[in-house]
């Protein structure tokens, strides 16, 4: 006897719809009978993401943020099932508009519905601003008035995915004021239910400002923040972000903070990462040129994480791949990291040699003479809970490298005796003439139990001249919307297998 799809158990049917990933797919089974409704509902507003396929002007970009936004004023009842919000390009802010207005050019206005003005006015705090924004919504580029209603009326919204530009005035004041618990969110707070953020900016060139990273650990229930493009103010110090400033000490819930192609300089980050309760897991790539040319201080990059020094159990200090930086005396300080020991419960370092020796070039006669000072090198530089270590950009002083970790590995049972793996990054197949004593180093970590990699970053070597969307986490397992810029993709890297210098399995 044959049965209907529909005739199946809840929980079956529930289960083969959850592994529908077309919204088309979802919206027809919808519409098959009111059993089914129910169950494709939930599944086809769980996550709602905006894509810009104009390809060419932005005048209308995003044509369903508009729609979108009504819709969900209408019907806070499915609004109430979004959990995940995605949105590629950067929203609109009136550009082309505004040109036209200032040449005494006609321009196009749409019309604003009365959902939209109650909106406005209950999240307005004065007319002047309630009148200006009503003039925005009616015009047809600024995505940026309409994405600040429609974010607040997503009660149960666990991730936020951005890609965001300067002058976005409107979303800007809406997460200030989230943060602040102004009105409207004295009386009914926003995104309680927020636990991870990934900020990025749409240009190549130039980069945000960091105020982003200080709104975001003011949520409540924040547990993860991602950030791309961002860079403090310009100078040694630069003036110090308002809203870093003002967090608290041990306030935020925040336990994984990841910065990727970013610059802060030692004021933002001492101020950001004294407020996480306990922060888990930091990542830092340092980026370069117009981002932001504010002093990059090694040292301060780990002072900053003190309070965070019985908590902390993955740390990635690095720098952008794309453009290697050309360090400047006069605003950067690349004194070497003296030691990361105080961190006495961190499993995981991944750090770009050139934090732990500096910016100098070291021969291997001058060697003896730095070991014996204690100056420089990697021995009893690590806690004694640290299990992996990863050491990147090896190409800077390779040979003081492959010294120093000759030195560590021999007193590995007092200095880090529970070090079982052990990566060694860089164009590897470059440097035929490390081989010999990389492998040297492999064979003595290899009797005292430790797992050597090695692997290559020369890219081109695969023959693959594409590059790929690089994930996010520690070991690269997390997944963001790819952005619509370059700057996080690379060529894949290799493992190259150290007997041979044969090229292994893709990583």
């Amino acid at each position: 006897m044959s049965r209907s799809f529909s005739s199946l158990p809840a929980e079956l049917v529930r289960s083969v719809v959850s592994n529908i990933d077309s919204n088309d797919t979802l919206c027809n089974v919808a519409r098959t009978s009111h059993a089914l409704h129910d169950i494709a509902i939930p599944f086809l507003y769980d996550h709602i993401a905006l894509y810009d396929q104009e390809g060419g002007t932005r005048c209308f970009q995003f044509k369903k943020l508009r729609p979108l936004t009504l819709f969900l004023l209408n019907r806070p009842d499915l609004a109430r099932l979004v959990h995940h919000f995605t949105m590629r390009h950067e929203p609109s802010t009136g550009y082309f508009t505004k040109k036209r207005l200032e040449k005494g050019e006609p321009v196009y206005r749409l019309k604003v519905d009365g959902i939209f003005k109650d909106a406005i006015k209950a999240a307005s705090h004065d007319e002047e601003e309630e009148k200006q924004w009503l003039q925005h919504m009616k015009w047809p580029d600024h995505g940026d008035a309409t994405l600040a209603l429609l974010l607040p009326v997503l009660p149960n919204l666990k991730s936020l995915d951005l890609m965001l530009m300067s002058g976005c005035t409107y979303l800007d004041r809406m997460m200030r004021r989230v943060a602040m618990r102004e009105k409207p969110f004295d009386k009914e707070p926003g995104f309680l239910a927020l636990k991870d953020v990934m900020h990025t900016y749409c240009d190549e060139k130039y980069g945000m400002d960091v105020k982003y990273i200080g709104m975001f650990m003011r949520l409540p229930s924040i547990r993860r923040i991602f950030g791309h493009r961002m860079g403090s103010d310009d100078g040694v110090d630069g003036q110090a972000d308002e809203t870093l400033a003002a967090l608290v000490t041990a306030s935020s819930t925040v336990s994984h903070i990841e910065l990727k192609d970013c610059k802060l300089h030692k004021r933002d980050l001492a101020n950001m990462l004294r407020a996480p309760k306990a922060l888990k897991t930091f990542i830092y790539e340092a980026g370069c040129g117009c981002l932001s040319e504010c002093g990059m201080n090694f040292r301060a990059a780990v002072s900053a994480l003190a309070p965070q020094v019985d908590y902390l159990e993955h740390l990635w200090l690095d720098f952008e791949h794309r453009y290697r930086p050309t360090w400047d005396d006069m605003i950067d300080d690349t004194t070497p990291i003296h030691s990361f020991t105080e961190f006495e419960n961190l499993k995981v370092l991944k750090v770009a040699v050139v934090f732990i020796f500096g910016n100098e070039e070291f021969s291997s006669s001058q060697y003896e003479d730095w070991r014996q000072k204690k100056a420089y090198g990697l021995t009893g530089k690590f806690p004694r809970s640290l299990e992996t270590l990863h050491l990147l950009h090896c190409e800077d002083n390779f040979e003081l490298v492959l010294l120093s970790l000759e030195d560590m590995l021999e007193h590995k049972e007092r200095d880090a005796p529970r070090l079982s793996k052990l990566v060694l990054e860089g164009p590897m197949l470059k440097e035929r003439e490390w081989w010999n004593r990389t492998v040297h180093v492999a064979r003595i970590g290899k009797a005292k139990g430790i797992d050597m990699i090695t692997v290559n970053t020369a890219g081109e070597l695969s023959g693959y001249d594409g590059a790929l969307e690089r994930g996010w986490g520690m070991d690269r397992e997390i997944c963001w919307a790819e952005g619509v810029n370059s700057r996080n993709k690379y060529p894949p890297d290799e493992i190259v297998e150290l007997q041979s210098g044969a090229l292994g399995l893709d990583v």
